[in-house]
């Protein structure tokens, strides 16, 4: 019979040798037999324990639920759909962070001030109701944090829709085409991304690219959006990030 000692398990399961000591005080395994040296040896049945243990701590079962579960031989299969579900969440939940840094990263990398010309797929944006938001169409995050639905979306997602030459201003937040109430349809859209140190250089800038599109002779509807990148504004200690964009006609 192949033998270990509680090192040689811990390195089998890349485990600190505290946490085989641990496990035993909580009476959650135990040494196959002790040696003539004092050593805790584990047999081919402790391996494959301590594999059911390391499990059930992944599928979100606490120590107290799995030292009961192997005292009165409980099936636990039962609660795997509600695992999984939870599994599902960290799924979307880890490719929205993979998204955002993505974005990131492709922001950090795109050239400032530049107008591109790109396509797009089309986009869906809930608006934000204007009970959360000041005069100056800024958030009023105090209300705010009372609609959790919103939450998520502060900093990674807010964008302003400037309709009818500017009489008419929309905040809203990407969202699903089911909750949209404004469309960005699929097409080619003019876009700049810009920093600015204060807020009112935006309408400065926001002229800068009216102008540039007109010098080009480019024909675009009146809609304009400004993107806030703030999760990339957090790397520019001095600036804010936006980008302008206008749908070509």
């Amino acid at each position: 019979m192949q033998s270990l000692t509680s090192g040689e398990l811990a390195k089998l399961f890349h485990l600190k040798k505290y946490t085989i000591r641990h496990y035993e005080v909580q009476q959650l395994i135990k040494p196959a037999y002790i040696d003539g040296n004092g050593y805790h040896m584990y047999g081919e049945a402790e391996v494959y324990s301590m594999a059911h243990i390391l499990l059930l701590k992944d599928l979100g079962f606490s120590l107290k639920e799995i030292k009961n579960s192997l005292e009165n031989g409980l099936d636990h299969t039962e609660t795997f759909p509600a695992v999984l579900a939870r599994v599902e969440d960290e799924i979307m939940r880890l490719s929205a962070l993979k998204r955002k840094v993505q974005n990131i990263m492709e922001l950090r990398q795109s050239e400032s001030h530049r107008l591109l010309a790109e396509t797009k797929e089309t986009r869906y944006y809930t608006y934000i109701s204007a009970e959360y938001l000041d005069e100056y169409y800024n958030l009023n995050l105090k209300k705010l944090a009372q609609c959790k639905e919103y939450i998520s979306h502060i900093f990674d997602e807010i964008s302003y829709a400037v309709m009818e030459n500017g009489s008419n201003i929309k905040v809203m937040y990407e969202t699903n085409s089911s909750e949209a109430d404004q469309i960005l349809n699929e097409g080619v859209y003019y876009s700049k991304k810009i920093y600015v140190a204060q807020e009112e250089e935006l309408e400065r800038e926001i002229q800068l690219f009216y102008n540039e599109l007109a010098q080009m002779d480019i024909l675009f509807e009146e809609r304009l959006f400004i993107h806030e990148e703030a999760y990339l504004s957090t790397f520019y200690k001095q600036s804010l990030v936006y980008s302008l964009e206008v749908k070509a006609k």
